[in-house]
């Protein structure tokens, strides 16, 4: 335990690194990021790594310190490649850059959340200095995305608080043998935003993004599947074919994640003319165009968690997020052409099938998921119990 941990105790403010590597993974985090910077018993370091610091996907790091956040520190992480072996080269890279990062900041716990190689990386980098790893959105299951699946119940192992966003979740973080008292259920952080208003509305994205109001929206936003990205590229073909030869429909897509597989999906997306794409997206502008489109066609974890708290329909495409717990407002389909067309007039079409998607109970909503992530982390104790993980079995 560092010296600043056990300072902690005594009254003095509680530093919290944040570790972030992508827009979607900030986007969830930032609440809690906000709720850590408005108390004064907790101080704020961010660390942003991965694809936030690469121009091929935005250079978001830009949009997080637009949003207000300093970044503390800057972590360089992604090998050159569309592989799994160059995930696996940014891993191993991640994780001596996070050592050297938590190192140099000292802090008394590191925040990170979901199943992403960089979290993993940090998750690791401070258990071995004996810091105490905090995890959101652990004990998920996601059985279609089987490297991601691994990754978030790997770090469940590191993590010495858990922060489950479903009572399902938690019950798999026990079943993992975890003590229940690390354990709190504080609903998805990304519903925050939701919940508050916080984003964009239809008229202001509609207008900035030159989107038409006479026409159905189908929003796009597909990522590669980690166990095929050799597919990747026709996987997205077959969704933007399906949805682009709608009539009274307007595709938007946004570019997907680093993971293997993703340049072949990026290559497929700059292959067709006049389609409105983005490679990134601030997160108010993101959520008010889930709030503006009609339906969401993909694979992202937002078209199961925010998109029931929009009354959104989905077409879930592909076995990504298979196993994932949701609300009943999704249509999940293979990755077929005529199946995701069906599928998607179903959505724009069915009076039945959209009532029920406005009528339905969103598991994640618990509440202020970032202000119960922060009230925890400034309050549990920072002794050895922390630190001296114990099976239950």
């Amino acid at each position: 335990m560092s010296e600043s941990s056990e300072s902690s105790e005594s009254g003095e403010s509680r530093r919290v690194v944040v570790v972030t590597g992508t827009r979607a993974e900030y986007g969830l985090l930032s609440s809690s990021m906000r709720a850590i910077e408005d108390r004064d018993d907790l101080t704020l370091d961010v660390v942003a790594t991965g694809m936030h610091l690469s121009p091929q996907y935005g250079h978001t790091v830009d949009d997080i310190r637009a949003d207000g956040f300093a970044i503390a520190r800057e972590v360089h992480s992604l090998v050159d490649g569309d592989t799994g072996t160059a995930m696996a080269k940014s891993l191993g890279v991640c994780v001596a850059g996070m050592a050297d990062a938590l190192s140099s900041l000292d802090p008394d716990v590191v925040l990170v959340l979901g199943d992403r190689g960089e979290a993993f990386a940090a998750g690791v980098a401070a258990a071995h200095a004996n810091v105490p790893v905090a995890h959101v959105h652990g004990g998920d299951s996601m059985a279609g995305a089987i490297v991601d699946d691994s990754i978030r119940h790997a770090l469940t192992k590191f993590a010495h608080l858990h922060f489950p966003v479903t009572d399902r979740s938690a019950e798999r973080i026990r079943r993992l043998g975890e003590e229940p008292w690390r354990i709190t259920t504080v609903g998805a952080p990304g519903l925050d935003a939701v919940l508050a208003g916080e984003y964009d509305d239809s008229t202001t994205v509609r207008d900035r993004y030159d989107l038409p109001d006479d026409r159905s929206l189908a929003l796009v936003v597909q990522h590669p599947l980690t166990s095929a990205p050799e597919q990747a590229g026709e996987q997205l073909a077959a969704t933007l074919d399906a949805v682009g030869n709608l009539d009274d429909v307007d595709p938007v897509v946004v570019y997907p994640n680093a993971d293997a597989g993703g340049r072949r999906m990026n290559a497929e997306i700059e292959s067709r003319e006049h389609l409105k794409a983005f490679r990134s997206l601030p997160r108010e502008a993101y959520l008010g165009l889930m709030a503006a489109a009609d339906v969401l066609v993909g694979n992202s974890s937002s078209g199961v968690i925010e998109a029931a708290s929009l009354d959104l329909p989905v077409v879930d495409v592909g076995p990504r997020q298979e196993g994932r717990e949701r609300a009943d407002h999704t249509l999940r389909v293979p990755h077929d052409r005529a199946a995701i067309r069906e599928a998607v007039e179903r959505c724009l079409t069915d009076d039945g099938f959209r009532q029920r998607v406005a009528d339905c109970e969103n598991p994640y909503d618990h509440g202020g998921a970032g202000a119960a992530i922060a009230e925890r982390l400034a309050t549990v104790d920072l002794d050895g119990r922390l630190l001296r993980k114990r099976l239950t079995y």
